[in-house]
């Protein structure tokens, strides 16, 4: 039986406006405008953005499976366009349900019109310990950002390689950096780069492994890799470093 789970408000949901409540069952639904911090590094609507609300609705559903009381982390998010990202405005849609309990998830994304354009999936792991009762919400920046580098704060820094600026601002509630976060500067830094090295192909999929938690109090440095670099398909990997270690690992798919 599904447990009640009342979720803990985080800064990355302010900063993306990200409101989620809990459906039928064990699922959950997310509600994101979009607009604000959602434009790319060539001026229109990132993959990267999703990443936050896609995260709240499949971990909390895998949260919802579980005994009452208990919590997980996610361990791999996948997302996988399947119609074009709208332009700027409207608001998008997330559901997801947990078909693992505590385990897997997953669900889809559709527009305000109820058209489908992501496919999503997270795998997830149970822990002992979730966020203290009571977590404060921080603030999120003050400037409201108009893109999703300003938003996560990050920088381009010689070849092929970004770094996303230490800030409690994109901290879950357990304090480390959210997995929605991750996957949002690993999607920028991959499209930063293949747009810089003169490619107009979008993102279609990413697939993120968070194989360490990362620390908000030190730069999250994510190197790209372009493992194809074809006229109809791109493929990338990103690896993401704080304080010298690996945390994660990301496939970037572009058509």
């Amino acid at each position: 039986m599904a447990s009640a789970v009342t979720p803990v408000r985080s800064a990355p949901d302010d900063l993306f406006d990200v409101g989620v409540r809990q459906g039928e069952g064990s699922g959950f639904v997310g509600t994101m405008p979009w607009s604000g911090p959602v434009l790319g590094p060539d001026g229109t609507p990132a993959v990267g953005a999703l990443g936050v609300l896609v995260d709240e609705v499949l971990g909390y559903s895998l949260i919802a499976s579980l005994p009452p009381g208990s919590w997980t982390v996610s361990t791999e998010i996948w997302v996988d366009v399947v119609a074009p990202l709208p332009t700027t405005g409207g608001t998008l849609v997330a559901r997801g349900a947990a078909l693992q309990p505590g385990s897997f998830a997953s669900g889809q994304v559709h527009d305000q019109d109820g058209t489908l354009v992501a496919v999503v999936r997270e795998r997830g792991r149970q822990i002992a310990d979730g966020p203290t009762p009571g977590t404060p919400v921080l603030p999120t920046r003050l400037a409201p950002a108009v893109s999703l580098a300003a938003a996560l704060g990050a920088e381009p820094v010689g070849p092929a390689q970004l770094v996303v600026a230490p800030s409690l601002v994109l901290a879950n509630p357990r304090g480390v950096v959210h997995g929605g976060i991750s996957f949002a500067a690993s999607e920028l830094a991959a499209s930063t780069y293949r747009l810089a090295a003169g490619s107009a192909l979008r993102t279609s999929s990413v697939h993120i492994a968070q194989v360490r938690a990362v620390p908000v109090e030190t730069p999250y440095e994510l190197r790209v890799e372009t493992v194809h670099a074809g006229r109809s398909l791109w493929l990338s990997e990103v690896r993401g470093y704080s304080d010298g270690r690996l945390c994660t690992v990301s496939r970037v798919t572009a058509e």
